[in-house]
């Protein structure tokens, strides 16, 4: 067994010294392509991070350009705009244009939005060959709003020269878009300063609009900026109001002239203020309608004029616009409350006849809903608009409130008082009741009460009030 192990060590020995030199030179030969392999590796890493990091520069590259660049026209945009005149130098008056195309969404619907994007770059060329002769810079803005930013001193004179030539030039031209000849006309805005630049011509350009005019330059001295801020202001106290639950129903007494009593009262909406004081509908109520908000302060005003009557034996009258009796979400929420409350007997809704009035299938419609619900009607401010007798028996009136207009002068003016008599006469003739609003003195008192009105309202009988009051000894 010993001499095998000899044996076995004498074969090995030569054997690993043969082998050991070509696994050494195996081992070498692996660990050179290992290197040459990772070398390779490196340098094709190298190239490879080096043209990612170029991509990703073109890539950043292209998506800032995408940013700042309208997709439709390829013009610069307002984020292009905005960027511009922040570099803008302090000391030099800018001229900026801004540029709306009229009756666009009309074309648009018309022919389609793929024709309405085409028409746009058609306006887009049109323009850049139309700049003024000075520096200029042509930018595309929001939907149908082109700008013009002159950065260089313009004066007014070559500015309104400008905007005559070019809105007159459009309307004379044949403008082509894909074979297709269209009418185009323009609507501008531009200002001229060093500062608010596109707030200052955006007004301007929405004043061309609403007065159909060509263009306007944005004065200096005119109240528009101030009206603008007082709108958005108002906009947000009304919005705070509804979420602070400071709607306010104030009642007006309506007596009846042969009782003497009080039969029911005007709800009219307030706003409060934060120190107590009340905003008058005459300071919010067109901004509201404006803002889309009117429905949300209708319903609010409904609901608390159900919740007060209630619980007394009392009519009240409250005021419903066009918009009121059309929008869905508000009429189903008059039906809901005059099922909650039961108080459909003691209703009365006042429809402003100069409001919308010229539908009357929509309010036809609304008014054979609710009077379903024992409702009456009563025309507010008649005499004020149409005074169409026969629409108010279609109508199914059940009160006329004559127009305070009317009734303010009764005491001084003759013609007023035919006016008032015939009113009253043919309102009885078709079993409708009478209501003389403005009854602000004992004369006026007299003469609705001799004219034989019914019913009379005014700040004699007494005034708005947020709670219900008791009849003043002076009726």
């Amino acid at each position: 067994m010993e001499s095998r192990k000899k044996e076995y060590v004498k074969l090995g020995i030569p054997f690993i010294c043969a082998v050991l030199p070509l696994y050494a030179t195996l081992w070498y030969n692996y660990y050179l392509a290992s290197y040459v392999l990772l070398t390779l590796l490196s340098a094709s890493s190298f190239v490879y991070v080096g043209k990612l990091r170029y991509s990703h520069k073109k890539f950043k590259h292209r998506l800032k350009s995408n940013l700042y660049t309208d997709f439709n026209t390829r013009l610069p945009n307002r984020l292009q705009f905005l960027k511009d005149a922040r570099s803008l130098n302090p000391s030099i008056d800018s001229t900026l244009i801004l540029i709306n195309i009229d009756s666009f969404q009309t074309t648009n619907n018309f022919y389609g939005h793929a024709f309405g994007d085409a028409f746009l770059r058609t306006i887009a060329h049109w323009l850049k060959n139309n700049l003024p002769p000075v520096e200029a810079t042509l930018y595309k803005c929001e939907a149908d709003i082109y700008a013009i930013f002159i950065g260089v001193p313009f004066n007014e004179y070559n500015l309104k020269k400008y905007l005559k030539k070019i809105s007159m030039k459009i309307t004379k031209e044949h403008i082509l878009c894909r074979g297709i000849e269209i009418d185009t006309t323009l609507s501008i805005g531009a200002v001229q300063g060093r500062k608010n630049l596109l707030k200052l011509s955006s007004i301007a350009c929405k004043e061309a609009r609403n007065k159909r005019i060509s263009y306007v330059i944005y004065d200096k001295s005119s109240y528009k900026e101030k009206e603008y801020h007082h709108n958005i202001t108002m906009n947000h106290i009304l919005k705070e109001a509804l979420s602070k639950n400071r709607i306010v129903p104030f009642f007006q007494p309506i007596i009846n002239l042969k009782t003497k009593k009080i039969e029911k009262f005007e709800t009219l909406m307030r706003i409060q203020k934060e120190d107590g004081n009340h905003y008058l509908p005459c300071e919010f109520l067109e901004i509201a309608k404006h803002s889309k908000i009117y429905s949300k302060l209708s319903m609010a005003l409904i609901q608390k004029a159900f919740e007060t009557f209630q619980i007394s034996s009392n009519s009240f009258s409250i005021n419903l616009s066009y918009l009121d009796m059309t929008n869905s979400v508000t009429k189903a929420f008059i039906f809901e409350k005059l099922e909650e409350f039961n108080v459909g007997s003691w209703v009365i809704f006042e429809i402003l006849e100069s409001d919308g009035i010229e539908n009357y299938e929509a309010i036809a419609s609304f008014i054979d809903e609710v009077k379903a619900y024992g409702v009456t009607i009563a025309i507010d401010d008649f005499g004020s608009g149409y005074s169409n007798f026969e629409r108010m028996t279609q109508l199914r009136v059940d009160y006329i409130k004559i127009d305070g207009s009317l009734i303010k002068n009764l005491d001084r003016n003759e013609e007023t008082k035919i006016i008032v008599k015939n009113i009253v006469n043919f309102a009885k003739e078709l079993g409708i009741k009478t209501i003389a609003e403005y009854v602000h003195s004992q004369s006026i008192l007299a003469c609705v009460k001799e004219l034989g009105v019914d019913y009379a309202q005014g700040y004699y009988i007494g005034k708005p009030c947020a709670h219900l009051t008791p009849l003043p000894q002076n009726t």
